[in-house]
């Protein structure tokens, strides 16, 4: 398997966790270490819009994280990562999905705006805004895990959606309020997975 990557997007994270908890063998490909990949038909096969992470396995040319995930859990059911009940599943990818739209699209805009921007160009009333509503998104997800290790009970698609996403905030200025104990606990959690570690 070849996954098309680079070493500091979130998106491309999502799909090394689920590689790493299903012991999957692969093939990392930075598409920012060589120029030519970007033009390479394999990755143009695989992402037509030239975005990653890209997966090729075998004859199967995908992208985008969720979609990739979804397609590992079908294909390597061990560990399972999405539950059997179906009301669940639906959960899960009506969650992800308004997630992306909301939180992580904001990390995204902080990452822009914090990182890629140089100093003099970079607007502090828009990261403070964007900050205010990536703590909204946590309170949210303080009030789902409460009295749960994860957000849909067992570890899912659904938490491997926002952790490299929530591991990126102290860099960018923020990270999980002290008072969001559940999430703080839940993220502690996470951060303990080897999956993480071997994700990074």
């Amino acid at each position: 398997m070849k996954l098309f990557c680079f070493p500091r997007s979130g998106n491309s994270r999502e799909v090394k966790i689920v590689l790493a908890e299903k012991n999957i063998s692969y093939e990392p490909i930075n598409v920012h270490g060589d120029p030519a990949i970007k033009e390479s038909p394999e990755f143009k096969k695989a992402s037509p819009q030239g975005k990653v992470p890209a997966i090729i396995d075998g004859d199967v040319y995908m992208s985008e994280a969720f979609l990739i995930n979804q397609y590992l859990d079908k294909k390597y059911p061990a560990p399972a990562l999405m539950p059997k009940d179906e009301k669940t599943q639906q959960a899960i990818i009506q969650f992800v999905s308004q997630i992306d739209k909301k939180m992580v699209l904001n990390i995204g805009l902080l990452v822009i705006e914090c990182l890629l921007k140089p100093k003099d160009q970079q607007r502090e009333d828009f990261k403070v805004a964007k900050r205010a509503e990536v703590v909204e998104g946590l309170r949210e997800l303080d009030r789902m895990v409460e009295e749960k290790d994860y957000l849909f009970g067992d570890f899912s698609l659904a938490d491997v959606a926002v952790t490299p996403h929530i591991s990126a905030l102290p860099i960018l200025g923020t990270g999980i309020p002290a008072e969001f104990k559940n999430a703080t606990a839940w993220f502690e959690r996470i951060k303990a997975r080897p999956s993480f570690k071997a994700s990074a």
